[in-house]
This record gives C-alpha cells, sequence and structure tokens, in this order.
C-alpha cells in the first residue's frame, strides 16, 4: 500500500464484502465499506513529521507548489521553513544566508519572492557581450534588503613607474600593481524583494511568463538608467557549434553551455525568436541571461519621457573548474592586466593539453577584408606602421623590426619559423649566469607541460572581450627559452608565445612573437618584442573576492 493510498486498510485483501443489501445499518457493520461520511488519514501523514519533512525534500520548487495545492495537511508541512532554508542554502555562500527572513514573513516567502532568479547569486561571477569592452560582475544577495544585485568589478592603475630592462636598454617594462575593487553604488542589475509572490496562493502566476521582462533601476540616480531582464535559453549543441552562429560565452572558453549572443553582425534581434526564449521553468537557462538598458528621462510629474541609447547584452557564467588552480595546473585562474592606454582588463588563463590553431572569428566576418591578397596586405600594412612608430620612439633594434610578422598569410610558416629562428637568435645574446633556481620547481614535468591561454574577459576597441591575447603554446622544455636571472624576473619561467594585435574595430588582427615570464602562480608578465614593452598580468583573489573582503569603494570616489 503506498503512502498516497487514500483507502481504508482495516478490511484484509482479498476478504470478501458483505453486499449493501445484507449489511447491518450499524456503524460498525460499514467499517470495510466507503463511507463518505466517515474521515480517513493518508498513508504518508501516519509517519512522523521529520520523515515527512524527509521525503518533501526531495521535490524542487514546482512540484512542492504542486503537493501544496492537495490538502491542508500537505499545506502545513510546505510551509514549515525547514523545508526551505536548505534552498536558499544551496544557492548563497555562507556569510550571505540570512538569520532570519526578514523582510519576508517566512524564508518560504523570501526563497519564492525572487524566485526562479536564484541562480545569478548561485554562480556570482557573469561577464557580458558588450561591444568590445564587455564587463565583469559580481551577484550577490543582500540578505538584510532582500536584494539579489550585480556590481561591476573594476581595477584603479596607479601610476605606472616605466622602467628600463637590464638584459635589453630599450625595453620598457610597465609595472603596476593594479587594485581590484568592486564598484557598489552602481549596480548593473538589482532585484528587489517583493511580496508578490511568483506563486500566488501555491500556484504560478497566470500573468508569468518565462519570456517575460523584469523592470529594474540600476546606475546611480542621476543617471536615469533603466533595465530589464530577460531569461535565456541554452543552444543545442549542434547550433552552437555552427560557426556562422555568434553565442555567449565565446568558443574560446571550453566546456560551457551557450546561448545566442545579442551582439554581432548576423545577431541582431535574432535572439528574441520564440526558439531562443524559454517557454517553461525547465528552459531557463542557469549559466546565461541578458539585460536591455536604456536611459530614460521625463520632465516634472509627467510619466511619459523619453527613452534613448537602448541595448542588449548577453551575459555568462563561468565554471569554477576554469579559474581554481590546483596542483598540475596552478597558473589558471582571473587576472587583471596592463594594457598601457586602454587601462586595466581582466584575463581568464587556462591550462590546456594543446593551444587551439588561429582561426579568424566571425565578430566582424563581413568587414575583416578575408583571407585574400588584398586582406593580407591590409594586415602586412598596419603591422608595418606599428613597427615604424616604434622605430622612431627606438623601442626596438633594426633586426627585430626586420621581422617578419607574416601569420595567417601564404608565407605564413615560413613567417613565423623566422620569427622563430630570430627569436632564438637574440636569446642567444642574452648573459648567461650560473645556476638560477626555477620559482616554480617542477622535478617530475607534471607542471610545465601543454599550453597557455589567457582570453580577454574584458576588452577594448583593438581585442575585443572573448578574444585570446596571448598563447603560450608549449610551456615544457621544448617551449621553454631560458630561467631568467635578472630582476624583476629572477627565477621566472620565459617560454615562447604569441601576443594578440590588431587595428582599431578588431581589423586585421595577428599574432606577433613574444615571450612569457612565468613568474610565479600568481604573476606572470608578457613581453611584446615588436613593440618593445613588458606588461604584467596579476592574480585576482577570487575566494576573498567572493566573502567581500575584496576592497569596495564607491565608483563616485
Amino acid at each position: 500500500m503506498g503512502f498516497f493510498d487514500w483507502r481504508s486498510s482495516s478490511v484484509p485483501p482479498n476478504t470478501s464484502r458483505p453486499s449493501p443489501e445484507l449489511s447491518s445499518t450499524s456503524s460498525d457493520s460499514k467499517v470495510g465499506l466507503h463511507n463518505p461520511d466517515r474521515p480517513t488519514t493518508p498513508s504518508i501523514f501516519k509517519l512522523p513529521p521529520e520523515i515527512v519533512q524527509f521525503i518533501l525534500s526531495f521535490l524542487d520548487v514546482q512540484h512542492l507548489q504542486s503537493v501544496y495545492r492537495t490538502c491542508h495537511e500537505f499545506k502545513a508541512h510546505i510551509e514549515d521553513d525547514q523545508l526551505w532554508l536548505p534552498l536558499l542554502k544551496a544557492s548563497l555562500p555562507d556569510h550571505d544566508i540570512p538569520q532570519t527572513p526578514s523582510p519576508a514573513l517566512s524564508y518560504r516567502q523570501l526563497y519564492l519572492s525572487q524566485h526562479p532568479y536564484w541562480f545569478l547569486p548561485r554562480q556570482r561571477i557573469w561577464f557580458s557581450d558588450d561591444a568590445y569592452n564587455g564587463k565583469l560582475i559580481v551577484a550577490k544577495f543582500n540578505p538584510t534588503t532582500g536584494t539579489i544585485s550585480g556590481y561591476r568589478l573594476a581595477a584603479e592603475r596607479p601610476e605606472a613607474q616605466p622602467q628600463t630592462w637590464i638584459v635589453k636598454p630599450s625595453v620598457i617594462i610597465h609595472h603596476v600593481n593594479p587594485r581590484v575593487y568592486v564598484s557598489t553604488d552602481d549596480p548593473v542589475l538589482s532585484l528587489t524583494y517583493s511580496n508578490d509572490l511568483f506563486y500566488s496562493n501555491g500556484s504560478a502566476s497566470r500573468s508569468w511568463d518565462p519570456g517575460s521582462e523584469v523592470r529594474m533601476r540600476v546606475g546611480r540616480p542621476e543617471q536615469k538608467i533603466n533595465a530589464s531582464l530577460m531569461l535565456s535559453k541554452d543552444l543545442p549543441d549542434s547550433t552552437a557549434n555552427t560557426p556562422n552562429v555568434v553565442v555567449w560565452p565565446p568558443r574560446t572558453i571550453p566546456d560551457m553551455p551557450r546561448t545566442r549572443s545579442s551582439t554581432g553582425n548576423n545577431s541582431s534581434n535574432s535572439f528574441m525568436s520564440k526558439g531562443h526564449k524559454p517557454t517553461t521553468l525547465d528552459e531557463i537557462s542557469k549559466t546565461t541571461f541578458r539585460l536591455r538598458t536604456w536611459s530614460h528621462f521625463t520632465q516634472g510629474m509627467l510619466n511619459l519621457g523619453v527613452r534613448i541609447g537602448e541595448e542588449v547584452s548577453t551575459w555568462s557564467t563561468l565554471d569554477p573548474t576554469l579559474y581554481t588552480p590546483t596542483r598540475q595546473k596552478p597558473y589558471q585562474g582571473l587576472y587583471v592586466g596592463d594594457y598601457a592606454a586602454h587601462g586595466c582588463e581582466f584575463l581568464l588563463v587556462l591550462q590546456t593539453e594543446q593551444a587551439p590553431r588561429y582561426q579568424r572569428q566571425f565578430l566582424n566576418a563581413d568587414n575583416d577584408g578575408g583571407d585574400d591578397e588584398g586582406g593580407t596586405a591590409r594586415r602586412r600594412n598596419y603591422i608595418s606602421a606599428v613597427l615604424a612608430a616604434l622605430r622612431e620612439r627606438q623601442f626596438m633594434d633594426e633586426d627585430e623590426a626586420g621581422m617578419d610578422h607574416g601569420y595567417g598569410s601564404e608565407d605564413g610558416a615560413a613567417g613565423q619559423l623566422h620569427a622563430r629562428q630570430t627569436i632564438d637568435g637574440a636569446h642567444a645574446r642574452f648573459p648567461t649566469p650560473g645556476s638560477v633556481t626555477p620559482n616554480v620547481e617542477d622535478p617530475e614535468g607534471n607542471i610545465h607541460k601543454g599550453a597557455i591561454e589567457a582570453i580577454k574577459i574584458t576588452g577594448d576597441v583593438n581585442v575585443p572581450r572573448g578574444e585570446h591575447t596571448f598563447i603560450a603554446d608549449d610551456i615544457g622544455p621544448d617551449g621553454t627559452i631560458r630561467i631568467a636571472h635578472e630582476p624583476p624576473f629572477r627565477g621566472a619561467r620565459v617560454v615562447k608565445s604569441r601576443g594578440h594585435v590588431a587595428a582599431r574595430g578588431f581589423r586585421d588582427d595577428e599574432f606577433i612573437p613574444s615571450q612569457l615570464f612565468l613568474i610565479s602562480p600568481d604573476l606572470m608578465a608578457q613581453y611584446w618584442l615588436p613593440f618593445g614593452h613588458i606588461s604584467f598580468y596579476k592574480r585576482i583573489d577570487v575566494k576573498e573576492l567572493l566573502r567581500g573582503t575584496v576592497v569596495q569603494r564607491r565608483a563616485s570616489e
């Protein structure tokens, strides 16, 4: 007999029942018959209450609410906060779990007030496909106000102190130590608490649609910025892997669910079609969403106003396994780097078994010049112009300026080989000290193998977000140049790499020869050979960031 059997169990099975005509009219003779006047108790409620609670804990929110509507007994069990507090704990870090359900009357009410948006603080780190630059935010739940907010992560760069490189005085070292902060008064998203529950009287609101938009007021008050949050739907693998479909997160980031990007030449408004919007709760993506933002100006007490500058961006989270260092992959993580006039940018550094072969991306597929002779000539002209400007500033020697940087051209393989030979020749000029102990020892070769890929989480108008900024194809013995002996790199493993450069608008992009200094698992530097400068990249302590102990400051300060 199951838990939900509503029949009386007082008559043993296979026992014949007397016919109604022959039975007595006394209440005792009706024990084995269906009697609508006699109350019955489902078997499940004969169990101890804690067992009933344990059984109900295996149900998700939708099924809990379905059972909630069946009877008063289940209603009382499901209103118990002991069922809802674990759901909150599964969505929030320990320091954000509210000690009381305030401002709600119960944990059930608090949870339902933000359902189905709890995946935002659960995933915590989100980055967008805003044109070129992108944004990086940290999503947090405020237990005092019951609000889910997303705050922009930024970096403050102190004034750089350039220094010359003892190995090669014409090379400039740009050593900066950026300070990462959370812009707490400039929220990118803000879902405020409301007692207008997603479930009204236990059932889903008829007016709620998974494809609908939730209005928000974001930014600082004087900016008059409005926004609406849109849920998204994951693409099937067959569509996500189609080259001409612009997706987010970009394909440079592996092993992530993807949705259609809201930017790009061939994705205009295509994400708004029914096939790309969730129609049921089960179709809602837990790793992507979209934001529509605009400025709204009104005059006096009028509700009418001018709505300008509307933009839609797609956001994705990052799988923590991609940025969490391990014993075999100590260099992978989130980094902040210095990009001179562009300021600080955030990178995702991966340690992979094999670096990808360079392929032109589809962001500007109709404007990139293709791989014809004209496109190749334009790329060569751009690199030549950069090198000429650097020669005028005396940032490089004539022999380095004469290197062939024809990656991607018909003679690209020969150009790469010539560049590698030139680099190796340059290394022979370095002084060779006695023995230098590497900063990261690897006697068994378990760490320094495979490749390192650095992908821009935020970018600039030259090389935008989602693109590789540099790649070291082999950090093992075959790709290692030397162990640095000079300050400030003493003990660093120096490996061959290639840096990604492009003209404004990500045109004529090219990989140029460079060197990657693996100073420590928390710090690396990139020597851009043709440009004659070295820039640094510093790890962000993600654990401290998510605990909220990273320096926070007001954006207006």
